[in-house]
């Protein structure tokens, strides 16, 4: 693919310094695309810095590289992160297809940056703007992306173990441990020659899904006791109150997962999770089988977006109110 050669020619042409940077609330994808690439670049010699909006969840900070010399997090250290994106002279986007995605202020702080910018994303309506821009909405995630450029570098089989745990990593959180429809023989045997890197699946998914605290099952439990059943029983929604995230002390990654709990009950075709975080202020994600396109979903009434099967968005609505907008238009989809 001719773009895909454009992008590792600006990656290495001139010896670069290169700026890695994802979407606000990173999850596995996101964690795992940067630091992967990270890995791989700064082992061929290159300068690389990645610079995460905000803190992710207690699991993933435990990822390879998380943490390390080359990272920051912005909202904890914006004057090194605005050093960075100073000294850089290629920035690539990983896995978000807006610049607003990365949070107001990391995207204020990369409005000066005045080298080439790079998007690489699977996320439909990427933004223009980037001067190379590659978008791929058929792959399951970013990290597989990643795993593709770094084959037509001829690099895939030979990456080191950091690289390689975190690229299988998002390759499992992005396919639902490899049961997403999205997951196609190419993003498996991606898996396999990763694994052939010496990374084990089972060690990611303990490090993962294994290490729940008690509060995040406290939540899990106020949420799935309190599921409601809409559109004549073809929507699930599940809520979290704020004063539920107060009295199970919720931490980043307390709910990851939550939502698709709806999707395990027969006949159930979306499910909905609206988390008040504060009041007026709520979470919301979305998830679903088939066609029922929750993007679309999301970015008419939810001030979101993401993929047909697989969205989030957010509200300044009562929890009480937003519920009555989903049950009210959620028929639209079905």
């Amino acid at each position: 693919m001719a773009i895909v050669q454009e992008i590792i020619q600006r990656l290495q042409q001139g010896a670069p310094r290169v700026l890695l940077t994802t979407h606000w609330n990173p999850d596995g994808d996101a964690i795992g695309s940067t630091l992967g690439l990270a890995h791989y670049l700064r082992a061929k010699g290159m300068s690389v810095q990645v610079v995460f909006p905000n803190t992710p969840s207690r699991a993933l900070q435990r990822s390879p590289g998380y943490g390390a010399e080359f990272t920051c997090v912005h909202h904890d250290n914006p004057e090194r992160a605005k050093e960075w994106i100073g000294q850089a002279d290629v920035h690539v986007a990983l896995d978000y297809n807006t610049p607003h995605r990365v949070g107001q202020q990391l995207a204020e702080a990369l409005e000066s940056f005045q080298g080439d910018s790079v998007l690489i994303d699977h996320h439909p309506q990427p933004d223009a703007s980037y001067d190379l821009l590659w978008s791929d909405t058929a792959k399951g995630s970013t990290c597989e992306m990643v795993a593709d450029l770094i084959e037509a570098d001829a690099g895939l089989n030979s990456l080191d173990v950091a690289a390689a745990e975190n690229l299988l990593m998002g390759l499992i959180t992005d396919s639902g441990s490899f049961r997403f429809p999205s997951t196609s023989a190419h993003t498996l045997r991606v898996a396999a020659t990763l694994m052939d890197c010496g990374v084990h699946p089972n060690d990611i998914h303990a490090r993962l899904y294994e290490t729940s605290s008690e509060g995040r099952l406290q939540l899990f439990g106020r949420g799935l006791a309190g599921i409601q059943f809409v559109a004549n029983g073809q929507a699930a929604l599940i809520t979290l109150t704020h004063q539920d995230m107060i009295d199970c002390q919720y931490q980043s990654g307390d709910t990851e997962g939550l939502v698709n709990w709806g999707l395990s009950v027969e006949g159930v075709r979306v499910s909905a999770l609206l988390r008040e975080d504060e009041p007026g202020v709520l979470k919301c994600s979305f998830r679903s089988t088939g066609q029922a396109d929750v993007n679309a979903f999301a970015r008419a009434h939810f001030n979101g977006g993401g993929h047909r099967n697989a969205a989030g968005g957010r509200s300044e609505e009562s929890l009480t109110t937003a519920s009555q907008r989903f049950a009210e238009h959620i028929q639209e989809i079905l």
